[in-house]
């Protein structure tokens, strides 16, 4: 029998093992036409959080860590002379080498050894082409002068429209031909609220144990399971923590009209509406009760978007993200997201975006009646 000091040894070097032998992941870049230190960012789009930071020097960029809930969406990207650079990865605790100029990016850099990244990047070429359509038509867009943005946007948004409903047919194909693929149940949770709950069942039974059990496929089941609210309906009640961590019922504090407001700290049209709601705010103090519902990861990026809007109604968090159970029912695909409860608690409007004074004669229509 070994006496307590080899046993101890022994149960030393198997947790030693055990902790050394932990996966991590590994991205090296080499890449050119970029300026020695530009810095190079890891942004998780689960939890909208840089989480690391780099420089490329002498082309070459290095990062090394450890995802805890793998494969996870990254956004790897950078400034150049004030232009946005950036590439989307899918990638598990892997040896990732990514390769390419600058002005291959985002959509011909190369990047190897992640099976979750390959097929991504299968679903990526499927609509690739169309997406550079889409992106040189938004930047001509942006570049008009408001005159010429009105006069124009009927053509552009139009000519937009068409190509995302190409590339909603495209996705589609892929999720149907890949039912061991992380991308597809991912790109199935974007696109679940334009497809008839039916179809949306046949595509996620057929998916392998592996991917119903991920983190990605939970949206899916509860979108399947809840009944999805829209104009007519009853709302969903829900609990959420107030800024200053009290639990709030939304049934308990929703009264006369309420204006649920879903939305996300760093998201533009979110900012832009926030002075609009300040004034309807003061406006209808009588008769209408905002009720903004952060979709944040983390709380610390919900309370700082608080201080720096100087948020004045009642605003909530719960923590999971787009992983929460409240914005799948309501059917949350985009931010803000705006539903309109009269005071006998139906969903009398719901729509999504900003337009400057869009809240206002909304609102107006139904206030001063």
């Amino acid at each position: 029998m070994k006496n307590p000091s080899e046993l101890l040894i022994i149960l030393f070097s198997i947790v030693l093992f055990s902790c050394n032998s932990k996966k991590e992941f590994v991205i090296t870049g080499n890449i050119t036409g970029f300026p020695d230190s530009t810095k190079v960012f890891l942004r998780n789009l689960s939890t909208d959080h840089v989480f690391d930071s780099t420089l490329v020097l002498q082309n070459k960029f290095k990062f090394s860590g450890q995802l805890q809930s793998p494969p996870e969406q990254i956004w790897l990207n950078m400034r150049v002379d004030k232009k946005f650079i950036y590439t989307n990865l899918l990638i598990g605790n892997d040896k990732i080498h990514i390769q390419g100029d600058l002005k291959d990016f985002p959509w011909n850099v190369k990047v190897t050894g992640s099976k979750t990244q390959d097929d991504f990047i299968i679903s990526q070429n499927m609509t690739k082409q169309n997406n550079i359509k889409r992106n040189i038509l938004l930047q001509k867009f942006f570049k008009l002068s408001k005159e010429d943005q009105q006069k124009e946007h009927q053509n552009i948004w139009g000519e937009i429209r068409n190509i995302d409903k190409e590339n909603d047919s495209l996705n589609l194909l892929y999720i149907k031909s890949h039912p061991d693929s992380y991308s597809s149940v991912i790109t199935l949770g974007y696109l679940k609220n334009k497809l008839h709950k039916d179809t949306i069942q046949s595509i996620f039974n057929n998916y392998t144990p592996k991917i119903k059990n991920s983190k990605y496929a939970k949206i899916i089941a509860i979108y399947l399971k809840e009944k999805i609210s829209k104009v007519g309906d009853i709302y969903h009640d829900f609990e959420a923590f107030d800024k200053n961590s009290e639990k709030i019922v939304f049934s308990k504090i929703k009264k006369n009209y309420t204006l649920l407001d879903f939305t996300a700290a760093n998201c533009g049209p979110c900012i832009q509406s926030v002075e609009e709601l300040k004034d309807l705010n003061k406006t209808y103090k009588d008769s209408l009760t905002i009720i903004s519902f952060s979709c944040d990861a983390k709380k610390e990026t919900w309370l700082n978007s608080l201080k720096r809007d100087s948020i004045s109604w009642t605003s909530v968090w719960d923590g999971k993200g787009r992983y929460s159970e409240t914005s799948i029912k309501y059917g949350v695909s985009g931010f803000p997201t705006f539903f309109l409860i009269d005071p006998e608690g139906k969903i009398i409007d719901k729509w999504g975006g900003y337009r400057k004074g869009a809240l206002k004669n909304k609102l107006k229509k139904i206030l001063t009646k």
